[in-house]
């Protein structure tokens, strides 16, 4: 009886809440973490992401943060928005929570080393 009470609630928690289920943590930048040598149009290249996906920037904290643009052209442009969170802890872990496009830049290398991703989400 046990056994099926357990199966049944892990079917409904992949029915009812899969992005909690199948939530896919990413390191951006992988190895290299969040730093001027990589190219994260690249590291985006061949990935989905979904609603429930983590994304954790990690990076030596006094040599860079992470920030956001509101749209493309500001993202384009290395303009990070001032009412928008700064994160600096050098191990910013962001879970994705709605659909949409994501601007993130570093607001210190974003403009000499193109030290920025879009993320969109699924």
């Amino acid at each position: 009886m046990a056994r099926v009470s357990t199966a049944l609630v892990l079917i409904a928690l992949v029915v009812v809440f899969p992005s909690m289920v199948l939530a896919t943590q990413y390191v951006v930048g992988d190895g290299l973490g969040w730093s001027g040598d990589v190219n994260y149009d690249d590291w985006v290249d061949g990935k989905t992401f979904y609603v429930g996906d983590v994304l954790v920037f990690s990076y030596i904290a006094t040599d860079h943060n992470v920030v956001l643009a509101t749209n493309e052209d500001n993202y384009n442009n290395c303009v990070a928005s001032p009412n928008l969170a700064v994160y600096d802890t050098g191990n910013d872990i962001l879970t994705l929570n709605e659909a949409g496009t994501y601007y993130f830049l570093c607001s210190y290398h974003c403009d000499f080393l193109q030290q920025k991703v879009m993320i969109t989400v699924n």
